[in-house]
């Protein structure tokens, strides 16, 4: 069964349901032009059959297709591990550890780990490529204390986060020192390419964005959300996919995590068009 056509959990469970046939899908994937030494690239390297290990042919290294993975030294098996990323693949708005902990069958804290190896592998092209074409731009501040008031004005204590959009294609949200000019403009500087248009709220601090692309902002304080092609629509359903992401699965995220949420969040968006390749796309990129 290709990836694009597993459309249930309970397929999922039947497509990796031993361990063998995840060895030979995280192979394929991991591998696409022949089997390499993780430790030093050598390819074309012995298989002992009886250890089920290759051996490198250069520095003798004896590895197996999980060496130097998110799955490394793992007690839990690899079925359990690929149903736990096709959950947070096909989660929209995230899938917590109690639920992973009561579909897999492990502790609440294996469940715990598991999903923060996962969303390690799953920023592999979030922040790799610079933004063109037509962007939105929109800052927040996030509580993380998931007290049912995650994103709102700058009031509160929380963590200032600055959401980059590219209509149709990625999207980026990470966190900022603060929501002034020069906070903002440092990140904008290294996240943007070939720019068409820019769009954004009204804010004072956004003003400066005419200097990388003609920009045109919408007065929300008037009620102005749509003027033309000028509307911030995309990063603001982006913002409202991931409050509700808070607020109804997560409950309670810490600000020593934030920005991986936020990751896993933009990763998942990002790739939206391409929901059948995203498992394959996270064991692609599932080096440690």
């Amino acid at each position: 069964m290709e990836m694009s056509a597993i459309k249930s959990l309970e397929q999922a469970r039947r497509q990796f349901s031993t361990q063998r046939k995840c060895e030979k899908h995280l192979q394929r994937l991991r591998w696409p032009n022949g089997i390499t030494c993780p430790r030093c690239g050598t390819k074309r390297p012995y298989w002992l059959k009886n250890q089920r290990l290759w051996e490198c042919r250069e520095c003798k290294y004896q590895f197996s297709v999980t060496a130097g993975t998110i799955f490394h030294r793992s007690k839990i098996d690899l079925p359990r591990w690929f149903v736990a990323i096709w959950m947070m693949c096909h989660s929209p708005k995230g899938v917590s550890a109690k639920q992973i902990e009561r579909e897999i069958g492990v502790h609440y804290e294996t469940a715990w780990y598991m999903a923060k190896r996962i969303r390690k592998a799953m920023t592999h092209d979030v922040f790799e490529d610079r933004l063109g074409g037509i962007i939105e731009v929109d800052d927040a501040v996030v509580r993380a204390s998931g007290d049912g008031k995650p994103i709102g004005s700058a009031k509160f204590d929380g963590k200032n986060v600055l959401g980059v959009a590219e209509r149709g294609g990625s999207l980026r949200m990470m966190i900022i020192d603060g929501l002034k000019a020069r906070d903002i403009k440092c990140v904008i500087a290294e996240n943007l390419g070939l720019v068409r248009e820019i769009y954004s709220d009204a804010a004072k601090a956004l003003f400066f964005l005419h200097e990388f692309g003609p920009h045109k902002s919408v007065a929300h304080i008037r009620k102005e959300y749509v003027v033309d092609e000028a509307h911030v629509n995309t990063i603001e359903n982006a913002w409202s996919l991931f409050k509700r992401g808070l607020i109804g699965v997560f409950h309670h995220v810490s600000a020593k995590y934030l920005q991986e949420y936020l990751d896993e969040f933009a990763f998942r968006y990002s790739h939206r068009k391409e929901k059948g390749l995203l498992m394959d796309l996270v064991l692609a990129s599932c080096e440690a």
